[in-house]
């Protein structure tokens, strides 16, 4: 059934492109015609020809590397299957086969092996020790206010934890010794060095397990640092723990090396393929959907919950950390000098942005290491727990946590600023592990994660359920004055986490993959009441890498070049991006909280593409300087240092038509981003997966193609069906009751800012869709709209 569009200009203006696009010769990127329908039916973009129907034969889950390593962990199992083993090894988990291992019968030629390989580990991590003492000595650390500094070092935070500095320190010398051991077992297929995992050569000394857990299975609430929620693999989800793989690692040498093209050669440089991809031109990257920049934000609020990438960095001898340098003149002269850890971008001679300030590359440090436990290729480790819990308000362990308490009414520290009619605001540091600050700098609100203050929309989206935290407990403390902090604290905290569950898969999802999707994989909420029994503890929830390195970055794709205040009829005011990044205190003015918030539910993103404002493409974090960093660049960068299979690899593991040439991609992609792709991937089978994944046309419903469709699909379905505590659950140790259940299924995204927000009386119906004739704003009063949560059903 055909539905009215969202207004006639946006039609004619439709009509117009499809018209100029065909003199062109060129079909650009989102010409076809779209309609928002009713926002029941989620405000989705239909697209007649959108690359939907591949997905919807998939076998879900997805047979990730967790499934490879369980199949093929008994050795004799492996034997068998080795010497029938294909002569090319698939490129993905599910039609792989091991191949043959080095099978060292004497135990103690083993053991004297395993010594060796160690010891030369051991001795390369305390080299790179000692190099960093010398570069702290020498001062060759980033200059304090320059955009590197203000990504690696406020964006990271200062402080290392304990077990940050133990799960590094293991995780590099996992990784010599890795290393050495492929050396001396002269393994040359990567295949066989990705298989090492199998090869039981474990020295005590370097294998810290954290397997013997005593988890109490009754236990009602979720820990902090996500342990205990899988009873019989208690650390699976668990902050500093390892990300997942969708397809087989790419390492240049198989084991840690950045990734290169697949004949050896090197890849074309990540700075030049920002530029070269980039649609550039405002007009080539008009909005061309329903949704605002809420549903944008909200999507990153999602993600600082459930990724987090631990940095290498060096530490000071207060514990602080300190960015690691990798373009000054005394590192690119000599050497010597250069941190193992560095991976600095190259910059063209005729870069149009950095070519004038004669900068010649772009900082850039790899990732730490994961403590995996096991020999074989380099993995990444989540600082932050991978289940969607709310982290990043409460924090990832138990320590941040209190430290985020006021101990009493089980109630969340807040900075008051009684000038404002609202006055409750994210707290200031309390402690060195939350302290974000440096010279000149005042304190930064710090909740329980340490990029709230990226940029004003998601330090308001914190603030939001913060404030939504204290309103439920007060609220049940009032219906039962028995409680002590403790429970008062748990139980708010397990309605808030109910209500972001709920309202991420029901009305921030469906718009990023489609309700079909949703409907296929049962993904969308039971809604009235009804629980769930689809909890299946063989299944890993945790975060896969391709999920957080690549697919789930789609939303930089979406930022605007300025964010405005007030209502799409009147903008009082339009701020460039750039300076609203690490500027909380627009929060503390009278009155902006208010134009903000109009601004968030009105404005929409970009559409999901190649294209990219020029506000993360260089002049990201610019502050006084005359540029910036490039997050695309980065962004790719960040893809050969994770060692991701390339964009062709994971469309093979999504189940997708095996692509063999630029003719096989043009069903999936659109004319303008094929010919971008060509010019600068000489070989299709090079294409990343970052930019491969954004090219994508859309899914029927969806922002995102196939390809991240299926990484996000098989993600977000192990979140629900991976966590032992989810919302709807009916077998958890503490289930919500029918009653519970039934108000937790009527919270909405319109009734938390309502509740929230004193500020505003009014909002739409689904505010993370643009208001429209199917989608009209509403009073807060409304409660027929917009159902209060009753929490009388909590009251004992």
């Amino acid at each position: 059934m055909n539905l009215p569009l969202c207004s006639t200009t946006l039609l004619t203006l439709a009509l117009v492109v499809m018209v100029v696009v065909v003199v062109e010769g060129i079909l650009r990127p989102g010409s076809a015609l779209y309609q928002c329908r009713d926002p029941l039916q989620r405000m989705e973009i239909q697209e007649e020809d959108s690359p939907m129907d591949p997905l919807t034969f998939m076998d879900w889950p997805l047979k990730d590397g967790s499934w490879y390593h369980n199949k093929w962990n008994d050795h004799e199992t492996r034997l068998s299957a080795s010497n029938t083993s294909p002569e090319t090894p698939s490129s993905v988990w599910a039609n792989r086969h091991p191949e043959p291992l080095p099978h060292i019968t004497h135990t103690a030629t083993r053991v004297r092996m395993h010594f060796l390989a160690y010891e030369t580990g051991l001795q390369n991590y305390q080299k790179q020790v000692e190099l960093e003492a010398v570069l702290k000595e020498k001062n060759i650390l980033l200059p304090v206010r320059s955009p590197a500094y203000t990504h690696h070092g406020r964006f990271r935070g200062t402080t290392a934890t304990t077990n940050s500095l133990t799960r590094t320190k293991l995780g590099y010398i996992q990784d010599y010794t890795t290393r050495a051991l492929v050396n001396r077992l002269g393994l040359e297929s990567a295949a066989t060095k990705s298989d090492l995992q199998f090869v039981d050569m474990a020295d005590p000394r370097c294998v810290q397990k954290t397997t013997n857990l005593t988890c109490n299975p009754n236990a009602p609430f979720r820990t902090a640092d996500g342990t205990c929620n899988n009873i019989d693999n208690p650390t699976w989800g668990a902050s500093f723990t390892p990300f997942r793989r969708v397809a087989p690692h790419n390492y240049a040498d198989g084991v840690s090396e950045m990734s290169v093209a697949q004949d050896g050669t090197a890849l074309p440089g990540p700075r030049f393929i920002s530029t070269s991809v980039n649609v550039g031109d405002e007009n080539d990257i008009a909005p061309r959907h329903c949704l605002n920049i809420l549903h944008m934000t909200f999507g990153q609020f999602v993600d600082h919950d459930i990724t987090l990438a631990v940095p290498t960095t060096m530490i000071a001898n207060d514990g602080s950390r300190v960015p690691i340098e990798c373009c000054s003149a005394e590192v690119l002269s000599d050497p010597s000098m250069k941190h193992p850890a560095c991976a600095p971008i190259a910059i063209p001679e005729d870069d149009h942005l950095y070519s004038s300030s004669n900068q010649t590359c772009l900082e850039f440090v790899r990732s730490a290491p994961a403590d995996t436990d096991t020999h074989g290729p380099r993995e990444q480790m989540n600082e932050v727990t991978h289940y969607l819990d709310v982290s990043q308000v409460y924090g990832s362990d138990t320590e941040a946590t209190n430290l985020l308490r006021t101990g009493f009414g089980g109630l969340l520290l807040v900075t008051h600023h009684h000038h404002l009619s609202y006055p409750h605001h994210l707290p200031s540091p309390q402690h060195p592990h939350l302290t974000l600050i440096t010279p000149s700098i005042p304190l930064l609100p710090s909740p329980g994660d340490e990029r709230v203050n990226e940029q004003i929309l998601l330090t308001l989206v914190h603030t939001t359920w913060l404030r939504e935290h204290n309103r439920i407990a007060r609220t049940l403390m009032e219906l039962n004055p028995s409680w002590n902090d403790e429970r008062l604290f748990q139980e708010a905290r397990r309605i808030v986490v109910a209500e972001t569950q709920h309202i991420a898969y029901n009305e921030f999802l469906p718009n990023v993959i489609g309700t079909p999707i949703m409907r296929d994989l049962e993904l969308l909420p039971r809604l009235h009441g009804l629980q769930s029994t689809d909890y299946d503890p063989s299944l890993s929830p945790s975060i896969s890498n391709e999920f957080a390195t690549a697919a789930y970055r789609f939303g930089h794709s979406q930022i605007p070049d300025s964010i405005n205040e007030g209502s799409s009829k009147i903008v009082s005011r339009s701020r460039e991006l750039n300076s609203v990044l690490f500027n909380p205190f627009l929060l503390y003015e009278d009155g902006f909280e208010k134009g903000l918030l109009q601004g968030v539910t009105t404005q929409r993103p970009m559409r999901v593409d190649i294209g990219f404002t020029n506000q993360i493409t260089g002049t990201l974090f610019r502050g006084e300087t005359p540029f910036g960093l490039d997050l695309v660049a980065i962004n790719l960068q960040r893809g050969r240092d994770h060692g991701l299979g390339t964009y062709m690899t994971v469309r093979e593991a999504c189940g997708l038509p095996r692509v063999t040439s630029y003719t096989d991609l043009a069903p999936f992609m659109y004319a303008y981003e094929l010919r971008r792709l060509r010019e600068v991937y000489s070989r299709v089978e090079d294409i990343e997966l970052f930019v491969g994944g954004l090219s994508e046309r859309p899914v029927i419903g969806g922002q995102v193609g196939p390809t991240f469709a299926c990484i996000l699909s098989d993600q977000f379905l192990r979140l629900k069906r991976g966590d032992r505590f989810w919302y709807e659950y009916r077998d958890s140790p503490n289930p919500f009751t029918r009653d519970q259940l039934r108000a937790i299924h009527r919270a909405s995204m319109a009734r938390v800012l309502c509740d929230n927000h004193p500020c505003i009386d009014s909002t739409q119906r689904w505010p993370l869709n643009i208001p429209s004739s199917f989608n009209p704003i509403i009073s807060c009063n409304a409660t027929d709209e917009f159902p209060k949560l009753d929490l009388s059903f909590w009251k004992e």
